[in-house]
C-alpha cells in the first residue's frame, strides 16, 4: 500500500512533475527511429544576416525571399513551408514580386501568429492571419506556430500546440502534414513531440546556400525556411521574445533550438504517424498499482542484499522497457515513477523492515542454545535433535517453511577436526545438491562462528495436514515415522522397492561426483513432496579407495563389519541395503538376515524373495561381494519390481 502511495502521490500531484518530465526527456538519449523523408530547412543564421545586410528583429528584405521562392520553383519543390509572419504591407513592388514567386510553388504554407482577445469577462485566442497578398498568393493556407515554451514549467517543449490538437484551427505542422499528404485523425488528442536527436533528422542549408545548389536539387524535398536564434544559450522561458526553445536536449548540451525546427519535428511526427501519446489515466493507475503491489510486496520479503541486487536490476529492466515501448510504437509513460519512485520505495520498505545479515555470526553465549539466524523466524521448540546439534521449523524472508539445523561446537567435545568436517560436508553438498532432484536442497549455509553454525534444507513432508496454521503441530515424514504407523512397522515389498530404486539414483550423482554420504540409516531419509531424499547432510564427504576408509562416522548397524572401514562407496551401498532389510521386515540391523516366517508363508513365490535378493547381495560382509555401484543396486531392484508384477499377473 505503501509503495502504490507513491506512485499516485507522484502522479497526480506537482511533486512528480519532475518525474514525469525526465521519463520523457530521457527518452531520447537513446536515439529514435530513423525518418526517410527529404527534408530541408533553410535557414536564416547569422551568416546569411551578415551576407545580405539584415537586421535581426526587423522584417527581410522580401526581395530575396522572392528570389529564393523562385529557385525553389523552377525545381518544382512540392511543399514549402515559411515559418516568418508576413504581417504588413511593404515596397508594393517587392510584395508583388513575392506574391508571384508564392503562385508558382505548387504548395506553400505561410506562418499565422496566435493572439490573445481580451474582455471584461473572458480571454480567447485568435489567430492573426498573413497579410494580403501573401494570403491569396499562398491559396490560404495558412497554419499558427506557436510554441508554448511555458507549457511544461520548465521552459521545454513536449507537446504539440494545441493542448489538445487538433484545435478549432490548424497548426503550421499540421496544416503542411496535410499538405504532404498525411492520414491524420480529427479526435482531439494530446500529442507529445516525438525529437530526432540534437541537430534533427533532416538537412540544414543557411540561407545563400540555396541558391548555389544545382539544379532540380529541391524537386522532391519538403523546405522549411526560418531564422536561426542568434545563439544557442538556453532560452529558459525566453523563447516567446527571441524564437528560441529549450528542448529535451538542452539539459545535456546546453544548448536552445529554434523554433522552426520544433515545427519540423512536429510535422515529420504528424506525416509518419511518430506523435507520442501518453496512455488513459486509468491504465496508468493500473500499471503503478500492479508495479507497487509486485515492489512493496516482493522486495521486502528478500533479504537485503538480494532485494537490493532484484531492485538494480528492475529498474534496468522497466527502464529499457519503457524506451524500447517508445522507440517502437507511439505510446509512453511516466516510466520514472515506477523506476525511479516506487523502486526505490520498496526498497527502502525492505531495509526497513528486514534486518541485514551479519558479516559474521556472535558468538554463543554460555548456556545458550538458540542462535541468532538473521531472516529466519525460529518455530519452538525444535523439530529434532542428533549427536551434533538441532533441527527447528523456520520462516524465511520470502515467507517459505524450510528447516533449519543447527551444528554446536560444543557437541565435539571442543575438537576442530569433525566440527570442521562437519561444515565442511554441508558446503561440498549444497555445490552439488541442486544437480539432482532426488537430494534435499540447502538454500543457505551461514558462515561458521567458533561456537556454531546453521544450514538451511527444504522442508520435509508433514504426517499432519493443515500444520501451517499451527507450526506446532508440524512432524517431519521419514522413513521412521512412516514404518511406525504400519503394520509390523513394515513397508510394503513393492513401496520399499520404488524407495530403493528413488534412492539408488541419488546415491549413484552423489558418487558420480565424488561424494559419498556415511551416514545412511531410515532417520535420515525423508520425503520432500512425497519424493525420498537423504537428509544429515553434514557427513558428506569425498569418496576414499576400500583399503583406505575414513573416520569410524556414521551408525552402528548400518555401518560394515570390522576390519572395514566407512567412507567409501561399498560402505554407502551396506547402509542403503540394510535399510531396505529394515523396513521391509520390520526388524532390527541385529536381525540380518532373519527374516519372520509370515512373510514367506504364500502358495505362490512371494514379493519378498526378489527383494530378500537385493538386500542380501548388498550386505555382503565382504566388499568384493556387493555390488559395485549404486546404479547395479538400483538395476536389481528394477528386475526385481519386474519379477514381482510378473508373478502378480499370473493366476491364483
Amino acid at each position: 500500500m505503501v509503495v502504490v502511495f507513491i506512485g499516485f502521490f507522484l502522479l497526480f500531484t506537482s511533486w512528480g512533475d519532475a518525474w514525469v518530465t525526465a521519463s520523457y526527456d530521457n527518452l531520447f538519449r537513446f536515439g529514435t527511429p530513423a525518418v526517410t523523408n527529404q527534408v530541408t530547412l533553410i535557414r536564416m543564421d547569422q551568416a546569411a544576416f551578415t551576407k545580405y545586410g539584415q537586421t535581426r528583429g526587423q522584417p527581410w528584405d522580401r526581395s530575396w525571399h522572392a528570389r529564393l521562392l523562385n529557385r525553389l520553383a523552377d525545381d518544382d519543390c512540392p511543399l514549402v513551408v515559411f515559418d516568418s509572419f508576413f504581417q504588413n504591407q511593404q515596397d508594393p513592388q517587392t510584395d508583388n514580386q513575392l506574391a508571384v514567386a508564392m503562385r508558382r510553388l505548387r504548395h506553400i504554407v505561410l506562418l499565422a501568429n496566435q493572439s490573445q482577445l481580451e474582455q471584461s469577462k473572458f480571454v480567447a485566442d485568435s489567430p492573426e492571419l498573413p497579410t494580403e497578398p501573401f494570403l491569396s498568393a499562398a491559396h490560404g493556407n495558412w497554419g499558427v506556430g506557436w510554441v508554448d515554451a511555458n507549457a511544461d514549467l520548465d521552459g521545454v517543449e513536449r507537446r504539440h500546440w494545441p493542448f489538445p490538437s487538433p484545435g478549432p484551427y490548424a497548426s503550421l505542422p499540421l496544416k503542411a502534414a496535410e499538405l504532404a499528404g498525411a492520414h491524420l485523425r480529427n479526435e482531439p488528442q494530446e500529442r507529445w513531440v516525438r525529437y530526432y536527436g540534437q541537430h534533427g533528422s533532416w538537412e540544414t542549408m543557411s540561407y545563400g546556400e540555396a541558391f548555389s545548389v544545382p539544379a532540380n536539387y529541391f524537386r522532391n524535398r519538403v523546405v522549411f525556411i526560418g531564422t536561426d536564434p542568434e545563439n544557442k544559450l538556453p532560452a529558459r522561458g525566453t523563447g516567446l521574445n527571441t524564437d528560441k526553445f529549450d528542448t529535451p536536449y538542452t539539459g545535456w548540451t546546453g544548448e536552445s533550438s529554434g523554433g522552426v525546427e520544433i515545427q519540423m519535428a512536429e510535422f515529420l511526427n504528424l506525416w509518419n504517424n511518430q506523435s507520442l501519446i501518453q496512455p488513459p489515466v486509468g491504465v496508468e493507475i493500473l500499471i503503478f498499482t500492479l508495479a507497487g503491489a509486485g515492489l512493496g510486496g516482493g522486495l521486502c520479503r528478500l533479504r537485503p542484499r538480494n532485494a537490493s541486487l532484484v531492485a538494480a536490476g528492475l529498474f534496468l529492466v522497466i527502464s529499457g522497457a519503457a524506451i524500447t515501448l517508445s522507440y517502437y510504437t507511439n505510446y509512453w509513460f511516466p516510466w520514472l515513477i515506477v523506476a525511479g519512485g516506487q523502486i526505490p520505495g520498496g526498497l527502502g520498505w525492505a531495509l526497513i523492515t528486514r534486518p541485514r545479515r551479519k558479516t559474521a555470526l556472535a558468538r554463543l553465549p554460555a548456556g545458550a542454545s538458540v542462535p541468532e539466524t538473521p531472516g529466519y523466524d525460529l518455530v519452538h521448540p525444535p523439530i529434532g535433535e542428533g549427536s551434533y546439534g538441532k533441527v527447528w521449523l523456520a520462516l524465511n524472508s520470502a515467507g517459505k517453511w524450510v528447516a533449519l539445523k543447527v551444528i554446536y561446537q560444543a557437541k565435539f567435545q571442543d575438537d576442530p577436526i569433525p566440527y570442521d568436517r562437519e561444515f565442511s560436508g554441508v558446503q561440498q553438498y549444497r555445490a552439488i545438491a541442486h544437480q539432482h532432484p532426488g537430494l534435499l536442497q540447502v538454500e543457505f549455509v551461514s558462515e561458521k562462528a567458533p561456537d556454531y553454525f546453521y544450514y538451511v534444507m527444504e522442508l520435509a513432508d508433514s504426517l499432519a495436514a493443515g500444520w501451517e496454521a499451527n507450526p506446532a503441530n508440524y512432524k517431519p515424514c521419514d522413513l521412521v515415522t512412516v514404518r511406525a504407523s504400519l503394520k509390523g512397522r513394515r513397508l510394503p515389498v513393492r513401496d520399499c522397492v520404488k524407495l530403493g530404486i528413488t534412492l539408488c539414483q541419488a546415491m549413484e550423482f552423489l558418487h558420480q561426483k565424488g561424494f559419498i554420504h556415511r551416514d545412511i540409516k531410515p532417520q535420515n531419509i525423508v520425503f520432500v513432496n512425497g519424493v525420498p531424499k537423504f537428509a544429515d547432510l553434514g557427513l558428506v564427504t569425498g569418496i576414499r579407495p576400500l583399503d583406505q576408509g575414513g573416520t569410524l562416522v556414521g551408525t552402528m548397524g548400518y555401518m560394515p563389519p570390522l576390519p572395514e572401514r566407512p567412507g567409501t562407496v561399498a560402505a554407502d551401498i551396506y547402509a542403503l541395503g540394510m535399510v531396505l532389510y529394515v523396513a521391509s521386515t520390520g526388524g532390527l540391523p541385529s536381525h540380518f538376515p532373519e527374516v519372520d516366517t509370515t512373510m514367506v508363508k504364500a502358495e505362490k513365490p512371494p514379493d519378498f524373495f526378489p527383494l530378500n535378493h537385493v538386500f542380501l547381495k548388498a550386505c555382503q560382509p565382504v566388499a568384493a561381494d556387493r555390488f559395485a555401484t549404486a546404479a547395479q543396486m538400483g538395476e536389481a531392484l528394477a528386475k526385481a519390481l519386474a519379477t514381482m508384477e510378473h508373478f502378480g499377473q499370473m493366476p491364483q
